[in-house]
């Protein structure tokens, strides 16, 4: 049997629409977050071992005011974000986890609901949600075999998939 070759422009195209499709609400898996000392010697690490490329690092604050410092691999999804260890008041971040993976990240079209199923198992990190509600939670290890999970409204991920796809540029060749 012969090969069948594609017809010209047929890659590009669909290298367009994969590029152009990704959706939080159809791209449920968003990131793995990985637990380092330091993002500022991490990011170079990653990069020579794993071949990645990261935006810059970025700071964000939690429910309590305090500050985390992060960055998303440019390749993906799943992406891989570095996440700063922190002693913060939420206990999430600090050094007794240690460095490693840290949780699995997922759009989710209803944050509240989802914290809730967990039935105390979950804690806000970021609110100002409609009327107030979280729009960024994180699980209690013991809630699934020892792994956090994130949940993220899914309008914060796409605008997500936006800025990393924009700062990745075009799709290689």
């Amino acid at each position: 049997m012969g090969r069948r070759l594609r017809s010209p422009g047929v890659c590009e195209r669909q290298r367009e629409e994969r590029q152009n499709a990704v959706e939080a609400e159809y791209v449920p898996f968003f990131h793995v977050g990985v637990l380092v000392r330091d993002i500022d010697q991490a990011i170079p690490d990653f990069g020579q071992i794993l071949g990645l490329r990261f935006e810059p690092v970025r700071s964000a604050p939690l429910v309590t005011g305090e500050v985390m410092r992060f960055c998303y691999s440019l390749q993906g999804p799943p992406y891989i974000e570095l996440v700063q260890m922190a002693d913060t008041s939420l206990g999430i971040w600090g050094p007794e986890q240690g460095e490693g993976l840290h949780h699995l990240a997922f759009a989710d079209p209803d944050v509240p609901g989802t914290c809730a199923a967990f039935g105390g198992q979950a804690d806000t990190v970021v609110g100002g949600g409609a009327n107030g509600s979280a729009r960024v939670i994180f699980t209690r290890p013991e809630a699934l075999h020892g792994i956090r999970v994130e949940c993220l409204v899914s309008p914060m991920v796409t605008a997500t998939f936006e800025r990393l796809r924009s700062a990745a540029g075009p799709l290689p060749q």
